[in-house]
């Protein structure tokens, strides 16, 4: 006990007194005493250590994710089938009198929507079936159920679809729509909706934009391609916007020419009209004198058999005689 004692005292002994006396605080002033003797050990040591490597510094304390954002995450996780209604997807419903050009409207109305989305190729596929509805969603049920699942992915859907819903004679008979298209009597801007809306059907063809220029140039009408052809543009948009001028001068130069036309004929017509008018009227003339004639003519008839019949009447009228007036003789 002694001796522990002795121990005791003597770790006592060696600190300052005047540590000694601020240890024996509570709360906050023992602490800034322990920590004031710390760094005067420490200063005491790096003086005569020099060489001693200085301690690491604390480390940085990490933001900790807030519950309510990792919520978020997982809502735009979630497939947008809601949304999709809401941007113009429409359900698929597959009838006995489908015409092919409504599914493909279908389809490629649903793509435009779920790229405005930006959806994955896997939300997409689920967005896309949730639309199918009655024979045409039990006809996608039907073929997962023999394929396998890795198969089924986005692509594979455009694909099948096309198959039962857009046939091939379809997509044969657009391509030659394409490849025999005229302007005719269609406007530029109409020749150019239609020119745009088949070229999808024959991509072989056109491989590339100067290739489509110079499909698009030959179905001009003669007079517009005779002058947008030798500008030999190579992009369509420019080439669209040539050709709707060249028509607007198209039609101005066939309107100088109709009303040069009309104005030579009125020219040439006057001289005509002009003797026309003095033959008619000569005409005229004729028909009155001979009326005239006729009726001067007719009151003559009249007049000397008039006095004719009254000749012979005269000599027809025995001479009268006095009557007796008892025997009537």
């Amino acid at each position: 006990m002694d001796s522990n004692r002795d121990i005791v005292d003597d770790a006592q002994s060696n600190v300052p007194v005047e540590s000694r006396f601020e240890t024996q605080g509570q709360g906050d002033e023992a602490r800034e005493a322990f920590l004031q003797m710390m760094n005067n050990w420490y200063t005491e040591f790096v003086r005569t250590n020099p060489n001693a490597q200085p301690p690491p510094p604390p480390p940085i304390p990490q933001a900790v994710p807030i519950a309510p954002q990792q919520t978020e995450v997982l809502k735009l996780s979630k497939p947008p089938v809601d949304k999709i209604r809401k941007y113009g997807a429409e359900e698929f419903r597959a009838n006995v009198n489908d015409d092919p050009e409504r599914a493909e409207f279908w389809l490629d109305n649903t793509i435009r929507v779920l790229d405005e989305l930006s959806c994955t190729p896997e939300e997409s596929l689920k967005c896309a079936i949730s639309l199918l509805r009655d024979s045409a969603y039990n006809w996608w049920k039907t073929l997962v159920s023999v394929v396998p699942k890795e198969k089924v992915t986005w692509d594979f859907f455009q694909e099948e679809f096309r198959k039962k819903y857009v046939s091939q004679r379809f997509i044969d008979q657009k391509r030659k729509e394409f490849l025999e298209l005229k302007q005719g009597r269609m406007t530029v801007a109409e020749y150019e909706r239609e020119f745009v809306k088949l070229s999808k059907y024959a991509q072989e063809c056109v491989s590339n934009e100067a290739t489509l220029c110079k499909r698009f140039e030959d179905g001009l009408n003669d007079d517009i391609r005779l002058l947008v052809g030798i500008l030999e543009i190579k992009e369509l948009v420019v080439l669209v916007e040539r050709a709707i001028k060249a028509e607007e001068l198209s039609k101005e130069k066939r309107k100088v020419e109709s009303e040069a036309r009309d104005e030579r004929k009125r020219s040439m017509g006057k001289p005509f009209q002009s003797q026309a008018k003095k033959f008619k009227e000569m005409n005229t003339r004729s028909n009155v004198s001979s009326v005239n004639f006729q009726r001067d003519r007719g009151r003559q008839y009249s007049g000397s058999k008039a006095q004719a019949t009254s000749m012979a009447s005269t000599g027809s009228v025995k001479p009268t005689r006095p009557e007796c007036q008892h025997c009537g003789k």
